[in-house]
């Protein structure tokens, strides 16, 4: 089994506000990247989900008409989003080791984890954590679940889609497990939009 390295790129961007933090587990290969940005390209439907939401109109492109004016205008769009909903967006590999080029987080194996923590203190008015995924080790539910054990925090063990939890960082924080916004999933795009509506709106 071949394991390769990577970092994860430097894409993290405050918002003003920050009442909501979406939690992911890694980007793909950059193979598949359309733009720099989390959830990088157009298949996953965590972007669409939330423009949707907001009411902002995304510029949809392929690999065969990507340039560098696009991909900065992508980027631009989904921080928008970000701002309008009041949302921050980070994932929570820092550094990893991925079995070739899969996207699946069943090869993904992360060794480092992103500076969560740094986030939620540095917002007050932070008051829920939406972690979409919860399936393999190495998805964003377990992930959390083994970064805030090395906070000296415990969570439950067994996850659900819409399971609801608090910890407590200087407040009380309501954390929520959803399915994984990938394709891989099968399930309707309308349960995954549904999901995000019910708290963010």
């Amino acid at each position: 089994m071949s394991l390769n390295y990577e970092k994860h790129p430097e894409w993290y961007r405050d918002v003003p506000v920050m009442k909501t933090l979406i939690l992911g587990s890694f980007p793909p290969h950059p193979d598949k990247w359309l733009y720099p940005f989390y959830y990088p390209n157009t298949i996953n439907r965590f972007w669409k989900s939330l423009a949707e939401i907001a009411g902002i109109q995304l510029t949809h492109y392929t690999k065969k008409n990507k340039t560098p004016e696009l991909e900065k205008i992508a980027v631009e769009e989904r921080h928008n989003i970000m701002v309008q909903l009041q949302i921050g967006v980070q994932n929570m590999g820092n550094e990893i080791e991925r079995k070739n080029k899969s996207a699946a987080d069943t090869d993904i194996y992360i060794k480092t984890y992103a500076d969560v923590l740094s986030i939620i203190t540095q917002h007050p008015e932070l008051t829920k954590i939406l972690m979409p995924g919860f399936s393999a080790p190495s998805s964003t539910y377990y992930s959390f679940k083994n970064y805030l054990r090395e906070k000296g925090i415990e969570i439950p063990q067994k996850p659900y889609a819409g399971m609801e939890l608090e910890i407590y960082i200087d407040r009380a924080i309501k954390c929520v497990v959803l399915n994984s916004t990938s394709t891989a999933t099968k399930l309707p795009y309308d349960i995954i939009l549904n999901q995000f509506k019910k708290h963010l709106l």
